[in-house]
């Protein structure tokens, strides 16, 4: 079969190769791999970013994909061949006290598929069936790739109520980012999405065509931007997704009394932050990793619902043109490159 591997521990050190199929061993299912989508963690293993020095090669990216049971493993009962399913990329031991908690994202001893070991970046992929999750009918295979992003924006705003009228900015219009601000909107809110110059081509352009204001900051004032967006409203909820200290330090000066953050960006270095503001303004301050299976359910049911429009998001590429895809989405010509290994799937498109 053909995947593309990450082969050595240098920077680019991945490319497009020739394996053996894999068989399923205990509990696991084969998958005939239809669609598996770039995340900025398969971006930084690509690159052998620092922080992503424990992946150890040679390994299949892809742990954000979708496709069809094809073969079982022994043991493995739950599914069916011919059944279409979502895999949790994040996936815990199962026993511990959080993963009984229904946290498995949190587990000590937690693996993600794609980089601890082999993924989804390939004509064919094995799973264990426990890290499943059944498609619901009317939501294609394709669109099912996005479902991992999805959850991890859907899990964040778990963490707060988001009424009709409010008012919400979110900084970073990456998927994940988008994904939020599409949920926000969804339930009756304001949205604005912040960017800079470097999103202006391609992120903060998606974000209008699916109805989001934005706000390009190294065109505008943010101030001057929201008093325009909200109508001089404060803002009752930031979602700061884009890992950025001056995002989070504008939305802790900018957040109303009594408002909120939720934090689902990653932050490379540290920075100073004076919390007596926010604590004397009694600012809720969430931080949100990751995502679990009840997430993903929410996430497939929204999604099979038809309600939401992604596709200004969604950029496809043949596997055979996975390099290409990768340049793509690391130099931010696509918000959200998705593999499609299947030749069946890219004909559908």
């Amino acid at each position: 079969m053909k995947a593309f591997v990450k082969f050595g521990s240098e920077p680019y050190e991945a490319e497009l190769r020739e394996l053996p199929m894999p068989e399923p061993g205990d509990g696991e299912v084969l998958l005939k791999v239809s669609a598996a989508g770039i995340c900025g963690s398969d971006l930084h293993a690509y690159r052998a970013s620092p922080e992503y020095r424990w992946v150890r090669p040679p390994v299949i990216l892809g742990h954000e994909f979708s496709g069809t049971v094809v073969g079982l493993g022994p043991g493995a009962d739950r599914f069916r061949s011919g059944d279409r399913v979502v895999v949790i990329g994040i996936q815990g031991c199962g026993q511990c006290r959080v993963c009984r908690d229904g946290r498995t994202h949190l587990c000590e001893g937690r693996r993600v598929i794609g980089l601890d070991m082999n993924g989804g970046m390939a004509e064919w992929a094995v799973v264990n069936q426990n890290h499943l999750i059944a498609i619901p009918d009317g939501l294609d295979l394709a669109t099912a790739a996005l479902i991992e992003p999805f959850s991890v924006a859907v899990h964040g705003l778990s963490k707060v109520d988001i009424l009709p009228e409010q008012t919400v900015v979110v900084s970073g219009p990456g998927p994940i980012g988008l994904l939020a601000a599409a949920i926000a909107r969804l339930r009756g809110a304001r949205v604005a999405v912040i960017g800079t110059g470097t999103d202006s081509d391609v992120r903060l352009p998606a974000a209008g065509k699916m109805g989001m204001a934005t706000v390009n900051l190294d065109r505008e004032s943010l101030d001057s931007a929201l008093r325009t967006i909200f109508g001089g409203r404060p803002v009752d909820l930031w979602v700061e997704a884009s890992g950025s200290s001056g995002a989070f330090k504008a939305a802790v000066g900018l957040i109303r009394r009594g408002g909120s953050m939720v934090v689902i960006g990653m932050y490379a270095h540290e920075f100073a932050w004076i919390p007596t503001p926010s604590v004397r303004a009694e600012h809720s301050l969430f931080f949100s990793y990751a995502s679990a299976d009840r997430d993903y359910r929410f996430a497939l049911d929204v999604m099979a619902g038809g309600i939401l429009d992604l596709e200004p998001l969604v950029s496809h590429f043949p596997l055979d043109r996975a390099g290409e895809a990768f340049r793509a989405a690391e130099v931010g010509a696509v918000v959200k490159a998705v593999l499609l290994p299947d030749k069946e799937t890219v004909r559908q498109q």
